[in-house]
């Protein structure tokens, strides 16, 4: 239903600068069963029928409240499995749903449910306020509660959030320091509370950007918002959030929004509750005898997590089934299936496009026509159905099973065998071994054994969700940084890299480590890399890759993989570090390259540890370049707080030399 009135509202107001799209009111008739009563300020342009039933979910009239997710405007894949460019953004739906009993209307309960679209992947700052207005909406049922609440998250002022690159995030994110982009924040503040510039667009990120990508958005400054003012920022706030507020029939709803939220991070999941349950020693079933290569990358001793992460890198069809949860429970498994499967949400993208957080049987044509879905389902129907997934993660017993459906690949007998061979081949000691605790072989010892050891480890030392996704996007960009060697090495070429550059190890290089660790992560990814190849994720990454190397304000070098070296080699001669902190002194000298290096070195991982090493050395032209290095890095805002927070005998090194330099 569309009022008239919201015509008028609107006219003049581009719909893009807009924080919420639409307002959405479902009901449930006794007669009709599921039904869309109003779409605020206009219709969505989805089915009716589809909206309804997405936001009554199975069970709801059981439990007081609910809460699910999921989106609109998801590009369905070519003939050919690709997504296309273009076309509407992906709006994200946050919806409440709430029972109330009345013993006086039939089946004794009346069930309404609200739901708010929203560009913004930060949707759960719209909780409290989503649950004010379905109670509205219960004591006056109008589309006037609609317009209010619509009205009122659009007023929601953002003006002075400041607009921070893939590097500031990343920067912002990993900081030790929370008032870490401080001045940005009370600059705007300022200049709002003197009345700004009338023509300047409000600018802030959209954090809905491709990886990679700084663009912006323009945010919608709201009908009061304009006259509002706003005192200078008090110090020591937490700058990973954007505090401001809502109000909503004269309530004051404080509201924090993340500053430090990825491309493919939407909500308020939890990645360590997807890990804890799927963790456990139950081995991870599968209904043929046959070893699948793109999943089973440790044949019958394959993890669940891994089988569960090479599932998502190799676009497998995946269902987590929740039968008797909350809708909003099973939503958030595979929210956090999209975070994991994209590397904590920073390094690939396109999963959420194929993401269902809640579903059910009447979407089942559109979920079969996604190669690659993740959703989620309390329906136990779909356990039956095995020719309608790859892989089902049972919520409730935390048992994850291969469909005995799934066809293998072709040529599966010879990447099978190639697959133990490679298997076989590694035998890279590893000091925590959880093979020699359970009596497995020592060539179960391997890669992806150590990840979840270290993940699980740092989970039972009660470790942050960010820091759990920080190991995550590392083990996915170590496998990210494999893809273009095994490329290169198979064809000659790659799109994800410089072939002039793979096969040398003195700092270009994309790939990790030296030969002979690289060679045996070569062999052990094989199967998976082979299955990545041709999925969306991978065509997304080139088209990363293109962009990153077109908009990178260091060129010609691979910062991360220099990073890398210098962290974690031993092999490197002095030629090799002298080469790399020479480059790097020559590569890093404006202010916005400074900020792309240190977006390299998270504080969370020791931040400016790596390249500090330099004072020590032997050479005093690696001493000179490290000092010279650290001056420019001094001169950069982001960059003086790094080397305020480095260790005392650090300083006292960057000092001393830089005397001894100047004289």
């Amino acid at each position: 239903m569309t009022s008239n009135r919201a015509a008028d509202d609107l006219a003049g107001e581009p719909q893009q600068q807009r924080n919420v799209e639409y307002i959405l009111l479902a009901e449930f008739d006794i007669d009709r069963g599921a039904i869309l009563k109003h779409q605020y300020p206009h219709p969505t342009g989805a089915d009716d029928s589809h909206l309804a039933e997405l936001m009554l979910p199975d069970g709801a009239h059981a439990r007081e409240s609910d809460w699910t997710v999921f989106f609109l405007n998801q590009k369905a894949p070519d003939e050919d499995g690709r997504v296309p460019e273009g076309g509407p953004a992906l709006l994200h739906v946050l919806n409440l749903v709430r029972t109330k009993h009345d013993k006086e209307v039939r089946r004794g309960a009346i069930v309404k449910a609200m739901a708010v679209c929203t560009r913004h992947r930060f949707i759960h700052i719209y909780q409290a306020i989503l649950m004010l207005a379905l109670e509205n909406y219960y004591r006056v049922s109008t589309v006037d509660t609609l317009a209010e609440l619509f009205k009122s998250v659009n007023e929601m002022d953002l003006s002075c959030m400041p607009q921070l690159s893939r590097h500031e995030t990343t920067i912002l994110r990993f900081s030790d320091d929370h008032n870490m982009f401080e001045e940005r924040f009370a600059r705007l503040e300022q200049e709002h509370a003197a009345g700004g510039d009338p023509d300047h667009d409000l600018m802030m990120s959209d954090l809905a950007s491709t990886a990679g990508d700084d663009a912006t958005v323009v945010v919608r400054r709201g009908t009061d918002a304009a006259t509002r003012t706003r005192g200078p920022s008090a110090r020591n706030k937490d700058r990973r959030f954007f505090e401001t507020e809502i109000v909503y029939s004269g309530v004051k709803l404080p509201i924090r929004v993340p500053m430090t939220v990825y491309p493919e991070e939407i909500g308020d999941f939890s990645l360590i509750q997807l890990l804890t349950t799927f963790s456990g020693s139950l081995q991870a079933q599968s209904g043929s005898k046959t070893t699948h290569p793109h999943l089973e990358s440790s044949g019958q001793y394959t993890h669940p997590l891994i089988l569960l992460m090479n599932s998502l890198l190799t676009q497998k069809r995946i269902i987590f089934l929740g039968h008797g949860k909350p809708a909003g429970e099973v939503a958030n498994y595979v929210l956090a299936a999209v975070a994991l499967g994209s590397g904590g949400g920073g390094v690939l993208r396109g999963l959420a496009n194929r993401a269902f957080p809640y579903t059910n049987l009447t979407n089942l044509d559109t979920l079969l026509s996604f190669p690659g879905y993740i959703a989620g389902v309390t329906n136990p129907a779909f356990e039956e159905h095995p020719e309608w997934w790859d892989l089902l993660c049972n919520i409730n017993t935390g048992k994850i099973t291969v469909s005995p459906a799934l066809a293998l690949p072709t040529g599966a007998k010879s990447q099978t065998d190639s697959l133990r061979r490679s298997l076989d081949s590694v035998t890279l000691s590893r000091n925590r071994s959880f093979s020699s605790r359970d009596g497995k072989p020592d060539k179960w010892n391997n890669l992806d054994t150590e990840f979840v050891q270290d993940l699980m480890l740092a989970i039972e030392r009660h470790y942050g969700e960010v820091a759990i996704r920080a190991k995550v996007e590392n083990y996915v960009r170590r496998f990210m940084a494999l893809v273009p060697l095994y490329e290169n090495e198979r064809a000659g070429t790659t799109r994800l890299g410089d072939p002039a550059h793979l096969a040398s190890l003195n700092g270009y290089t994309v790939s990790p480590g030296d030969k002979e660790a690289r060679d045996h992560d070569l062999a052990f990814y094989q199967s998976r890399i082979e299955g990545f190849l041709g999925t969306q994720a991978y065509y997304n990454a080139i088209a990363d890759y293109e962009s990153a190397q077109s908009h990178s304000f260091i060129r010609g070098i691979d910062i991360a993989h220099m990073v890398y070296s210098l962290r974690t080699s031993t092999n490197l001669d002095v030629n090799e570090v002298e080469a790399i902190y020479r480059r790097l002194d020559d590569q890093v000298v404006s202010d916005d390259q400074v900020t792309e290096l240190l977006a390299s070195l998270p504080q969370s991982q020791g931040g400016l540890q790596p390249l500090a090493y330099g004072f020590y050395h032997p050479s005093p032209a690696i001493r000179l370049y490290t000092t010279r290095l650290f001056e420019k890095i001094e001169g950069n805002h982001a960059g003086a707080r790094y080397i305020r927070s480095t260790n005392f005998f650090h300083q006292c090194a960057f000092s001393n030399l830089r005397h001894a330099f100047s004289c």
